[in-house]
């Protein structure tokens, strides 16, 4: 069988890395930076992706128990006639089903496989700063796709919809309110807490609302951060499998911007040791607040940290679709896990089995599976193409909360690394690497 796949193909203009029309001037003395901008993304790392060939994932709560009703009360459970007929019981349940993956694809620039070996000068190979080698231009677009696909998870994570096809629920559609069962009824139960900060800084101010509910214009964001707290810890020790289970320190974590972080340390700070609950910038720069507030920082994952009734939580920095504006941003209070049993995870479609299940074709895999490429090919022309099929499972949405529209004012404003966000550094436009 023909193992070419032939396509339409024009040769692209973007620049290469080696070839006659080099993104970097390869004669030079100077070093490559890495292809990575990102790095390390503990967010990412934190909900623990795991690798499966299940299509369909479904479970079933017992969401409530009680008494029989009579009318709108509970029926007695005493009797006084050892004789007489017992009162009944009842009880709801929930269900989640979780079909299907989204499919994030992105595709390389077309080179003429005829120039990949050429060389600009005789200085190449180059090598980046991490050490490694930059081997030809078709390393060069594999990791470059790789990039871009991974720029789509970190905004998806965020933003997914499954409704949408290709994509999957990210947490602003499974951290909510208006859960239903697979028969449409309400399970409430398994809502989330929203919290709608409608625009307030830190010290809170008027239209909040909790899951649609007003709440009074004195309480600031640690106060309801507490009060979620404590709603989630009394909500685990309602459930005999969780109740049981050690919470461990990272278990709850509190992701947001970077630049947010800073205004909420400093609140955290005043709210525990300056006079009232106002934020008093003369208090803060007292001795006493400098040495508390120089303990916040740090952490597990090194963004800093916050005590919630003497439990720690974890902050982590994640600038990717929680920024919101200028001045404004979302946060979430995640419950990744409790002890050893998971109630939030991602998971991929292990596609490690398809180069040998199709050996006519070109695939290969990376990354454990991950990743599945393959090279779209016309003539001479070439393509690198690459697919990777996520979800995420979040099994306990009730222990999960998410802050949405908080004001924090800083000197610079927020920064992100994500190049389709009006954030992304100091950039106003692009200038694509082109040949001419």
């Amino acid at each position: 069988m023909d193992k070419i796949r032939r396509t339409d193909m024009s040769l692209s203009d973007l620049a290469t890395v080696y070839g006659c029309c080099g993104i970097f001037d390869m004669c030079s003395d100077e070093d490559l930076v890495s292809l990575s901008k990102e790095g390390a993304d503990p967010f990412l790392d934190w909900l623990g992706w795991q690798r499966t060939t299940d299509c369909i994932v479904k479970r079933e709560f017992i969401a409530w128990m009680r008494p029989d009703q009579s009318g709108d009360d509970c029926t007695d459970g005493y009797l006084g006639d050892p004789c007489a007929e017992a009162e009944g019981v009842e009880w709801g349940k929930c269900d989640f089903t979780l079909e299907d993956w989204g499919r994030i694809r992105r595709q390389g620039p077309v080179r003429d496989v005829t120039m990949n070996d050429v060389r600009y000068c005789e200085r190449q190979p180059r090598y980046r700063l991490d050490g490694t080698m930059i081997t030809d231009d078709r390393e060069y677009d594999a990791v470059v796709v790789s990039e871009i696909v991974l720029q789509d998870l970190r905004r998806y994570v965020i933003t997914g919809n499954a409704t949408t096809a290709g994509l999957f629920d990210g947490l602003e559609r499974l951290v909510r309110t208006g859960y239903t069962n697979a028969s449409g009824g309400s399970c409430q139960m398994m809502d989330s807490i929203v919290v709608d900060w409608n625009s307030n800084g830190m010290d809170g101010g008027a239209g909040i609302t909790v899951n649609g509910d007003a709440i009074a214009a004195t309480w600031n964001f640690v106060d309801v951060l507490l009060d979620a707290m404590r709603v989630i810890r009394q909500r685990i020790s309602w459930s005999p499998t969780l109740a049981s289970q050690p919470l461990n320190v990272g278990d709850i974590v509190l992701v947001l911007p970077n630049f947010a972080i800073s205004c909420l340390l400093d609140h955290y700070t005043c709210w525990r040791v300056c006079d009232g609950s106002q934020y008093n910038e003369v208090a803060l720069q007292s001795y006493e607040a400098r040495q508390f507030r120089d303990k916040l920082n740090g952490g597990m994952f090194g963004f800093g940290r916050v005590f919630l009734n003497q439990f720690e939580i974890p902050l982590i920095g994640y600038d990717w679709e929680l920024i919101k504006g200028p001045t404004r941003f979302d946060a979430y209070l995640l419950t990744g896990q409790v002890g050893n049993i998971e109630t939030f995870n991602g998971e991929y479609l292990d596609m490690t089995t398809v180069p040998s299940a199709y050996p006519e074709a070109d695939y290969s895999v990376s990354d454990g599976g991950r990743f599945l490429r393959w090279v779209n090919r016309d003539e001479t022309c070439v393509r690198q193409v690459m697919e990777f099929r996520p979800r995420m499972l979040c099994w306990a949405p009730w222990a999960q909360v998410r802050f949405q529209d908080v004001v924090c004012n800083t000197p610079m404003g927020p920064l992100s690394p994500d190049p389709c966000a009006t954030s992304f550094f100091p950039m106003e436009s692009f200038s694509v690497a082109a040949c001419t």
